[in-house]
């Protein structure tokens, strides 16, 4: 890869909630906000030297470091001094450059998120929206402590000090699963982490009201429940005439009845379905195996935000389901490590579960390796978790109700390999000569998110969701391998 490749794919990109450019006649502090504001939001790259993309073009952009290098110097002195707490891992591409017959350079820093919460030392927090840094206030600050773990919603103590709306059912099941002598309920509580006493009186922790309250969402007074809308056909129809097998209906009760209703629906479909001719009989329309929807809904459940107002939504339409969790992945958890990394956001809530004889969970961190597993099993497309670069505020896992097919595999191994493909490329590796048949295809894979258009109507490119950082520096057909000149700050 050339430099002069390299700076025109800088140079081409627009300004937005994960890129932003910045000369360095900036005053070093006003550049650390862009900073902090990446890490306590996803990640980033904030380029300096480069002009802002409305007021110059191309070229006339690159101003270079030498516009000021006692400012840049300092930058770099204050990264480690003016942000409480350190951000740590930053990572810095030098890119050299001549600037009116002299040697230049701009410097590119990259932020990885944080599973921290970073002020200034001024005392300002701020989040990157948009394509702008948002100074956040003390409710704001506390929302992000939940999401990135500062503070369990799991943990927090109730005004609760009654027994009165301890649904018996899940009572009974959990007494008869622990096998314990001990009868009163109290201590069973406390000991298990779900009540705490305080100045001689005992409460009820949220997790209790989540996991044994007769319906969390009325004891509690926020929406804990499954959303459950099924449609006919592989589209919303927003029309009059919605386009809804049955009316939209939320399951409420303690979350083990929640998951045991969401799969036993889940069933019911499965059974119902028209069946559909494969090879010497008649099989489902539904190729979505009971278990895969099971290990979903459950983890669904277990891991989402609790301190999120909002259900936790399952669409199921003919060619796929979604389920979609209150806010983001948790901590340092994204789609492109989820198969391999472990992390419990209610870890409560998690053990609890898994000690009921019939435990929905089975509390040894391979649910994802197992799902993607058998969805091989049965020739089906993984299960495709969808990147906070398109869904900032939930985790949305899509299952593809459909056997796979050889020239989507082409395309996604090519870009394994390769960050960009056009229509051409792609009718190239898998043979079909019809452009518009190929464009309808790739169109219909940006509508699933599985891909997303990067370029003009006459010159569309298309990428993974997912791989932003290589993108923002590379395109088809260079290579992730010749990033060069990166250093650790």
């Amino acid at each position: 890869m050339t430099k002069t490749d390299l700076l025109a794919n800088l140079l081409a990109k627009k300004e937005w909630m994960f890129f932003e450019t910045k000369r360095i006649l900036k005053e070093p502090s006003k550049l650390l906000e862009t900073v902090v504001a990446f890490a306590n939001t996803e990640w980033g790259a904030l380029v300096l030297g480069v002009e802002d993309p409305d007021k110059a073009q191309w070229e006339a952009r690159l101003m270079g470091i030498s516009e000021n290098p006692t400012h840049y110097a300092e930058f770099l002195r204050l990264l480690h001094i003016n942000i409480r707490p350190v951000i740590t891992g930053l990572q810095k591409v030098e890119i050299p450059f001549n600037n009116k017959w002299k040697e230049d350079k701009i410097v590119a820093i990259f932020v990885d998120k944080s599973n921290e919460i970073h002020s200034l030392v001024t005392g300002d927090t701020r989040i990157r929206t948009e394509n702008w840094n948002k100074k956040i206030w003390s409710e704001e600050i506390i929302r992000l402590k939940y999401e990135k773990w500062s503070l369990k919603f799991e943990d927090e103590i109730t005004k609760i000090d009654s027994l009165e709306d301890f649904d018996l059912e899940m009572r009974g099941k959990f007494k008869s699963s622990l096998d314990i002598k001990e009868t009163n309920d109290w201590q069973i509580l406390k000991d298990n982490g779900l009540a705490h006493k305080k100045d001689n009186k005992r409460y009820l922790k949220q997790s209790w009201a989540l996991l044994f309250a007769k319906n969390p969402s009325i004891t509690l007074w926020w929406k804990y429940g499954i959303k459950v809308s099924h449609y006919f056909g592989t589209k919303e129809n927003f029309s009059w005439e919605p386009n809804f097998v049955k009316r939209p209906f939320t399951i409420e009760w303690p979350l083990f009845s929640q998951i045991e209703k969401a799969i036993s629906y889940f069933k019911e479909i499965v059974r119902n379905a028209p069946p559909k001719l494969k090879w010497a009989g008649f099989s489902s329309s539904i190729l979505i195996p009971d278990r895969v929807f099971q290990e979903v809904i459950t983890n669904a459940v277990i891991h989402r935000n609790y301190a999120i107002q909002n259900d936790i939504q399952v669409r199921i339409f003919d060619d796929r389901v979604e389920v979609e969790s209150p806010w983001a992945y948790p901590w340092h958890i994204t789609p492109a490590n989820i198969q391999h990394e472990r992390f419990s956001r209610n870890p409560v809530i998690v053990r609890t579960l898994n000690r009921f004889d019939s435990a929905p969970n089975l509390d040894i961190w391979e649910w994802v390796n197992r799902i993607f597993k058998i969805m091989k099993q049965h020739n089906l497309y993984e299960p495709y978790y969808v990147p906070n670069s398109i869904k900032r505020h939930s985790v949305l896992v899509v299952l593809f109700n459909m056997q796979k097919i050889e020239y989507r595999d082409s395309i996604n191994n090519y870009l394994k390999k390769n960050i960009t493909i056009t229509n051409q490329k792609a009718r190239e590796i898998t043979w079909i000569n019809d452009t518009l048949k190929m464009t309808r295809y790739l169109k219909s894979w940006v509508e699933k998110w599985l891909l997303l258009s990067t370029g003009e109507k006459r010159h569309t490119t298309y990428r993974k969701p997912g791989n932003e950082w290589e993108w923002l520096l590379f395109s088809d057909p260079l290579k992730i391998e010749n990033k060069t000149h990166e250093k650790e700050l």
